[in-house]
C-alpha cells in the first residue's frame, strides 16, 4: 500500500490525517471500476474521495451524530435502509463495479449489519473487512450472501471496557440490541473465524491484505 492511499485510508477511518506527510491528490469527483468504502467508527467523519493506483477510498459520513462527530445507526430496518443508501450513493457516484466494505469500530458494526441484511450492492460487493467492531446484535440471524467473503479482525482491547453482557448505553455506545454479546458469537454468526488484529490496542488495521486479493 502506497503512502497515499494510506494516509487516505487512515484519515478516513480516524477523521485525523495529521502525521501523514506527503502531499495527497486534490479532492475531486472520482470514478473507478475497484472501491473500496470506509466507514468510519462513532465521533468519526468522513472524507473526500480519493483514488490511487486505480483504486477509489470512499468514506460516506455516517447516518447519525455521536461523539461530537458522526456516527453509523443501523439497530432498526429504517436505521440499516439509511445507512445502506449512504453507501450505495457513493458507490454509484463513483461508478463502481466492485466493492469492499472495510469498517472500524462502531463502523465495523454497521458493515456487519448490512452484509448480514443480504444486500450484496446489486452484485458489487466483493468482500468485508470488519475490523475491531462493536460486537452487539448486528450478526444475530445473519442472511449474508455465502459467496462474500468476510474477515473480522480483533485486537481484544475492546473487551476491557465493555465484556459480554455489557449495557451499551452504560458506556454510551451505539449497539443493536443493547448490549455486548462477544467476538465469538459476533462472528459465528457471520459464519467466520476470528483473525487476530496485528495491534492490541483499539486502532484500524489500515493495511488488512484482505481487500486487493478481493479486487484483484
Amino acid at each position: 500500500m502506497t503512502l497515499i492511499r494510506l494516509c487516505a485510508t487512515l484519515a478516513a477511518l480516524t477523521a485525523v490525517a495529521a502525521g501523514c506527510g506527503g502531499d495527497a491528490p486534490e479532492p475531486a469527483a472520482v470514478s473507478a471500476d475497484d472501491c473500496i468504502v470506509v466507514l468510519h467508527g462513532k465521533g468519526g467523519s468522513g472524507a473526500d474521495p480519493v483514488v490511487d493506483e486505480g483504486v477509489a477510498f470512499l468514506a460516506p459520513e455516517g447516518n447519525g451524530e455521536g461523539w461530537g462527530g458522526r456516527e453509523w445507526r443501523y439497530a432498526t430496518d429504517t436505521d440499516l435502509a439509511a445507512g445502506l443508501d449512504r453507501v450505495r450513493g457513493v458507490v454509484d457516484d463513483a461508478a463502481c463495479e466492485r466493492v469492499v466494505l472495510n469498517g472500524f469500530s462502531n463502523g465495523a458494526a454497521f458493515a456487519a449489519a448490512l452484509v448480514c441484511s443480504g444486500d450484496t450492492l446489486e452484485g458489487r460487493l466483493a468482500g468485508v473487512v470488519i475490523d475491531d467492531p462493536v460486537t452487539d446484535a448486528a450478526t444475530v440471524g445473519c442472511s449474508r450472501d455465502p459467496d462474500i467473503p468476510v474477515v473480522v479482525y480483533w485486537t481484544g482491547a475492546l473487551d476491557a471496557d465493555a465484556p459480554p453482557g455489557t449495557d451499551c448505553a452504560s458506556i454510551d455506545w451505539t449497539c443493536a440490541g443493547g448490549s455486548v454479546r462477544g467476538v465469538d458469537a459476533f462472528a459465528a454468526d457471520l459464519g467466520v473465524a476470528v483473525t487476530a488484529s496485528p495491534f492490541s490496542e483499539h486502532r484500524p488495521h489500515v493495511d488488512a491484505p484482505e481487500p486487493a486479493d478481493w479486487l484483484g
